[in-house]
């Protein structure tokens, strides 16, 4: 691999990272803003990154921007917002083609670099406060992405799992806190969260691509040059304690086909080995779960299992028919129950660490997401490139495998079924 990783500590709880690989024939600015989750504040937070990465006082109707970026062949700002474990991200984002794709020699990386710098730091304003009318676009878009969330039943039903499974934590709560809140939302009251996310965030700066960083970053740590003493540190790692006994919890809206969520915890710290367990359970076409629950016995449509590392949880989520939904239970908790046993062969779980590799490996395949790879890293306090962690991860023996899985326990079983139960329509 051709790729260089460095991260710099520009003081005042501001970081940056550059991963550059000259195959790429983009670059991928991305600028995070980290802070811990607050339901109060989460609804600004969740339209900021909207707004932000909508205008800004040098390119102030969208229009504008658009034939700016459009003009530096295709550039593009977006922002979103999430929260991961015990961190909540606003973040602002730009991409562009490399320079050296330039057919006059334009700066295309250095000039789509200062739009999404005005962007954060020059936004566009009116009476002290956001401009009014993109504001009010950006909230709509919101709220519409809001009440479309039920659209998506599996999702939802996921969402809804994860509610229960993490009752009385902040991972609980919708990543924008309330309808509610977003509605009560003004352009004075977003941009006063803004000012103190400037104030108190730590902030991740990621460079990434083919591209030549050095006169960008010059800029980015300019502009982002602070002595601030009070900026937060959140956690990444957020685990859910398990309770004493597993949750059940059911709904029923109108769907065809009924959805099991059964989420498992476990307080062990080892990732590569639950890594390793979580994909022979359930995330390859020959995982136990596919091969026995689904097409073995056809108790479901659909079964997977996916690793929350910020949480130590693991959730199996299954299409079903309602009738099924016990049957289907009770075989993902004996699949489980059999790799804790030791019952699987050299050859699957050389498999498995095949199928992981591979999907380590196409992390390389696209700048940003080797960015994000690098950010996720340092986030765990880790500095491993995706090819280290592949060696990790085929070290891992068939006995930490199997302790790995004695250590997961069922935490909460969750099921959304038809109103007509039992049918499909």
């Amino acid at each position: 691999m051709q790729t260089e990783f460095r991260r710099e500590d520009l003081g005042g709880g501001v970081g940056l990272i550059t991963v550059t690989d000259p195959k790429f024939k983009t670059n991928c600015i991305n600028v995070r803003f980290l802070t811990a989750f607050s339901k109060d504040k989460a609804p600004a937070l969740a339209l900021l990154s909207q707004v932000l990465s909508s205008l800004s006082a040098d390119y102030p109707d969208s229009a504008l921007m658009s034939r700016k970026l459009n003009s530096l062949y295709g550039s593009w700002i977006s922002g979103y917002s999430s929260q991961r474990g015990g961190i909540y991200e606003v973040s602002v984002s730009a991409n562009s083609l490399c320079d050296r794709y330039a057919l006059s020699g334009e700066k295309i990386f250095e000039e789509t670099a200062e739009i999404l710098l005005g962007c954060i730091f020059r936004p566009e304003l009116e009476n002290g406060a956001f401009a009014e009318a993109e504001f009010n676009s950006r909230k709509l878009s919101l709220l519409s992405a809001i009440d479309s969330e039920i659209n998506d039943k599996r999702a939802y039903a996921v969402t809804l799992a994860l509610e229960t499974a993490y009752s009385g934590e902040t991972s609980a709560e919708r990543f924008y806190g309330s309808r509610e809140g977003v509605e009560a939302l003004t352009p004075k009251s977003v941009y006063e969260v803004y000012l103190e996310l400037l104030k108190t965030a730590k902030i991740e700066i990621t460079f990434s691509g083919g591209g030549d960083f050095t006169e960008a970053a010059k800029m980015f740590a300019s502009a982002f040059a602070t002595n601030r003493t009070d900026w937060e540190n959140p956690s990444y790692y957020y685990p859910s304690p398990l309770k004493p006994e597993p949750a059940f919890r059911e709904t029923e809206l109108e769907v065809s086909q009924a959805s099991l969520i059964m989420v498992f915890k476990t307080l062990d710290a080892e990732s590569c080995a639950l890594t390793v367990m979580c994909w022979l359970f359930g995330e390859t076409p020959f995982s136990k779960l596919f091969l026995n629950v689904r097409e073995k016995l056809s108790l479901c449509y659909t079964c997977s299992a996916s690793y929350f590392d910020t949480k130590s949880a693991i959730a199996v989520v299954c299409g079903v028919d309602a009738e099924n939904t016990e049957r289907a239970k009770n075989e993902i908790l004996r699949q489980l129950s059999l790799i804790a046993e030791g019952d699987f062969t050299d050859s699957e779980l050389e498999g498995t660490k095949l199928a992981l590799e591979n999907e380590y490996r196409s992390i390389y395949d696209k700048a940003s997401r080797l960015g994000d790879w690098y950010y996720s890293q340092n986030a765990k306090g880790s500095s491993d490139s995706p090819e280290g962690k592949m060696k990790k991860l085929w070290a891992v023996t068939r006995e930490e495998v199997i302790a790995a899985a004695e250590k997961v326990k069922l935490d909460t079983v969750f099921v959304l079924r038809g109103e007509e139960k039992g049918s499909e329509q």
